[in-house]
């Protein structure tokens, strides 16, 4: 059976890309039509300049806005820097993976095969540890209620995020070491985050249910509200939920073509299924900062302040252009 490699993990080692005589990989990626190829690197460089963009319009919000609670934004901060990173390094590596087969480049295909692998491993992983941890962090607004201010601090939250970036990063480079154990631990991990994030959002809608029928059973129903903002909290959870459902949307193909793989073999079909899924997963750094322009008025307030700036700048520069060439 032949071996392949994708974004959250790779089914070869370094040997069986680069050695010339384990070349059925590349072999089998030449089964495919160079014009589909040539497609997706149209598609995939549209959409790595638009991520790009996006997301760095996206941190300069989040740097300007000071409404938001801190250790929310820095969050939302981690989750745009990876989605930025895939718009800047991940989505020019496929599509100079993409190149090496049209072009027949046997071996910049391994070299660069390898380098996608680990960085879209790198970046998948962090972004699935970001998703957990708000999850886990609107668990915790939601039952700490007045002390989450108190115990939810900025610096806290930093120092979580520098230790999820840094093990992820050891853990993904662990592939060149032991792959077997790279891709236990890669299952055990997404496992252990898939449930938690669940378990998170269960228990917050439950408590969510119980905490209206409290106030419906209040004799003063406005008292409750003082104490914790219900209607902030749910809009901030609506926020968050949408973010988790984008993420679960796009990576849905993928997941489906791993599991396809898994109970059919890898063929032609399977690995067609497996490369162009996982374009269509990366589709949610570009679809991130429109979410976040829609749902979230602060960030919303602050890129359309921004972009009127650079209309008056440029229509300023143009009449400044048109004096001169007049005189």
């Amino acid at each position: 059976m032949t071996k392949t490699h994708y974004p959250l993990d790779m089914a070869g080692t370094s040997e069986s890309f680069c050695n010339p005589t384990r070349s059925q990989s590349y072999a089998t990626a030449q089964n495919v039509s160079n014009n589909i190829y040539i497609i997706a690197c149209v598609v995939i460089v549209m959409w790595s300049v638009s991520s790009t963009l996006g997301n760095a319009v996206i941190l300069y919000a989040l740097r300007k806005c000071q409404s938001l609670h801190s250790p929310s934004k820095a969050l939302l901060c981690s989750l745009a820097l990876t989605d930025l990173f895939v718009g800047l390094v991940v989505l020019p590596l496929i599509t100079a993976y993409y190149l090496t087969i049209i072009l027949g480049m046997p071996g910049y295909y391994c070299i660069v095969s390898i380098a996608y692998g680990r960085i879209s491993t790198f970046l998948a992983g962090v972004s699935l540890q970001t998703i957990t941890t708000i999850a886990i962090d609107r668990y915790l607004a939601f039952h700490l209620r007045l002390r989450y201010r108190e115990l939810v601090k900025l610096r806290r939250i930093v120092c979580i995020l520098v230790i999820e970036w840094i093990a992820t990063a050891v853990w993904s480079e662990s592939w060149f070491w032991d792959e077997q154990f790279n891709k236990i631990s890669g299952a055990i991990t997404i496992t252990i985050c898939c449930l938690v994030t669940l378990l998170c959002y269960l228990s917050i809608h439950r408590g969510l249910r119980q905490h209206v029928e409290q106030i419906h059973q209040q004799n003063n129903p406005g008292e409750p509200a003082v104490a914790f903002n219900l209607v902030q909290y749910k809009k901030t959870l609506n926020n968050m939920l949408w973010i988790n459902g984008l993420l679960f949307v796009c990576y849905m193909p993928y997941l489906s073509s791993l599991l396809a793989i898994l109970s059919t073999g890898l063929n032609n079909y399977t690995r067609f299924a497996l490369h162009f899924s996982a374009i269509v997963a990366y589709f949610n750094s570009f679809l991130n900062p429109v979410l976040y322009c829609w749902k979230i008025k602060e960030l919303k307030e602050h890129i359309i302040a921004l972009f009127r700036a650079l209309h008056n700048f440029l229509s300023s520069t143009v009449c400044k252009v048109r004096l001169t060439n007049a005189v």
